[in-house]
């Protein structure tokens, strides 16, 4: 059987098979159509015969499983939330295409119509974290408003997860303990049943998690204390078909594991496994929601050497302005522009920066200006080294990386400048370290046109910041959003007008060439999932402070 994971589209995160669980009780909403309200964690309802109350929407809580019927219609539900709560929702249905739409304060809106990532589902799925206090309208609907049928309107609270009639069982790091999935488990929103552990951990441990079966093909997720997860079905492959995540864990708190199944209906003995993390071992390092942007932001259009260029020393001022009003720049950051952009000057302050910051925070260092390829370099396997141009002296790319030998933190390096690409091995050194660069190592850059960048990838990237990259709406940017959103505008820009430039060789012959967006996350050094930065998580009273 080909394993499937229920994703989301735009606005919808991974919703993993027979990994989530519904949670707390629901009440009548009415009593006047086709839609039923059940107790869905203990199924009361359906085993003592009685018929649950109907209504057409009304007010629900996060965790309610509500059963209805459309015929062509809307069924509108709402909901009361906190700023930061995290929603996760399914609509299924048998009989016709889903479509599930949430709005709520201040404009937020987020839709979904086929749950991404499974080939042939017509189902819906949202997973946001709400960005408002106050009532979210939830709307069930059919594709085209054309469908008909029953449905199934399924949530959960992510940072509660275990429902409310339901007792975890305890499990301390260093233990091995057994357990038993039954049909009589806590359900979960694809149909199956889990089993809830829960374990306290602090901020730094790092923690190997384990479910292993002869059973059942285990299925693992992993509930941070904020309600984010991280998940894990078959550690080895086709060959190993036991569950096992290595976390660190990224706040004091407890910390719930669902043991589930891949396939919903499975039943069996399993062990469930806490242990601290082998020395080697490589974790995953999910975000604790509160991670800063440290910005060492450069743009050189004066140069006292060189020729000068056009607003490159705007896109390093728009780029922490950006940072700045979505309260993720750390007060360390620092813009250097045109004469303040010399190499002590950026030495000096990258040290600073990676001196102040915390393990869950981001260094980025940006630059816009001039690069430059230097042949007949023994220090680089294909003969060139590339350079971004200072203010009065060149900065090459083996320079950088060891200027960040000794960062441990997230990296995240943006250039727009001829031969950006070629500084993918200070990406490519270590781990949890992402590149944008603005072409290839052998490649000219072009200054854009109009009065909004000095260089093409310098505009998207600022409005990446600005809140283009949020594409699941839940106020954070994780590398693969930025991946994408920067893909996706630079190839809408040049799709009618591709950007014919000039490509150099190592014996600096240069012959035509386009210039193209490069995107190095070091293989899966940088996964998809990380979170790089949290809107509103800089601290006002250290940024008043300054």
């Amino acid at each position: 059987m080909m394993k499937r994971v229920l994703l989301g589209g735009a606005g919808v995160i991974a919703l993993a098979a027979a990994a989530t669980g519904l949670a707390g009780a629901s009440e009548n909403a009415g009593a006047d159509a086709a839609v039923e309200f059940t107790k869905a964690e203990t199924g009361i309802a359906d085993k003592q015969g009685r018929k649950p109350a109907q209504s057409r929407g009304g007010p629900i809580e996060l965790g309610q499983h509500v059963r209805g019927s459309l015929s062509g219609n809307t069924h509108t539900y709402t909901m009361e939330a906190e700023a930061g709560q995290r929603l996760r929702m399914v609509l299924t249905s048998d009989d016709f295409d889903t479509v599930l739409r949430v709005t709520g304060p201040n404009g937020f809106s987020v839709e979904n119509d086929d749950a991404s990532g499974a080939a042939s589902t017509l189902n819906s799925a949202i997973d946001a974290q709400l960005p408002s206090s106050g009532t979210y309208s939830i709307s069930v609907m059919s594709y085209g408003d054309q469908g008909s049928g029953a449905y199934q309107l399924m949530s959960m609270d992510a940072a509660n997860p275990v429902p409310a009639d339901y007792t975890p069982a305890r499990i301390m790091i260093g233990q091995t303990l057994t357990g038993s999935l039954s049909t009589d488990d806590a359900p979960t929103l694809t149909g199956g049943t889990t089993d809830y552990w829960q374990f306290s951990g602090r901020a730094g441990d790092r923690v190997t998690v384990a479910i292993e079966s002869d059973s059942i093909d285990p299925y693992l997720t992993l509930y941070l204390p904020d309600g984010r997860t991280e998940e894990n079905d078959d550690r080895g492959g086709l060959d190993d078909l036991n569950s096992q995540l290595s976390v660190t864990l990224p706040v004091d708190g407890v910390y719930t594991i669902g043991a589930g199944s891949f396939a919903p209906g499975m039943t069996g003995d399993y062990n469930v496994i806490v242990r601290a993390a082998d020395t080697g071992t490589r974790t995953v390092m999910p975000s604790s929601g509160a991670a800063q942007v440290y910005a060492l932001s450069v743009g050189v259009s004066e140069y006292e050497r060189i020729s000068p260029l056009t607003r490159t020393d705007e896109d390093a001022m728009r780029v922490n302005a950006a940072l700045r009003e979505n309260g993720m720049l750390a007060p360390e950051s620092v813009t250097l522009i045109d004469g303040d952009a010399t190499r002590a000057n950026f030495q000096r302050h990258l040290t600073t920066m990676t001196e102040a910051m915390g393990p869950d925070d981001t260094l980025m260092i940006f630059f816009s200006g001039h690069g430059e390829k230097v042949e007949n370099m023994t220090t680089e396997s294909d003969g060139s080294a590339e350079t971004i141009e200072l203010f009065d002296a060149a900065l090459y790319d083996y320079e950088l990386a060891g200027m960040l030998d000794d960062v441990d933190a997230r990296v995240l390096l943006v250039i727009d400048a001829c031969f950006a690409g070629g500084f993918n091995n200070v990406i490519d050194d270590r781990i949890n370290r992402m590149g944008v660069f603005s072409s290839d190592e052998d490649t000219l850059s072009l200054v854009a046109d109009g009065e909004k960048a000095g260089g093409y990838i310098s505009e998207i990237f600022r409005r990446a910041l600005e809140g283009g990259a949020d594409m699941n709406s839940d106020r954070a940017i994780e590398a693969g959003e930025l991946s994408e959103f920067m893909r996706r505008e630079f190839y809408r820009m040049v799709l009618d007008e591709p950007l014919q430039t000039d490509a150099e060789d190592f014996r600096d012959h240069q012959v035509p060439g386009w210039q193209h967006i490069v995107v190095d996350r070091g293989g899966d050094g940088m996964p998809h999932q990380q979170v790089l930065m949290n809107f509103g998580s800089a601290d006002p009273a250290r940024i008043a402070s300054r």
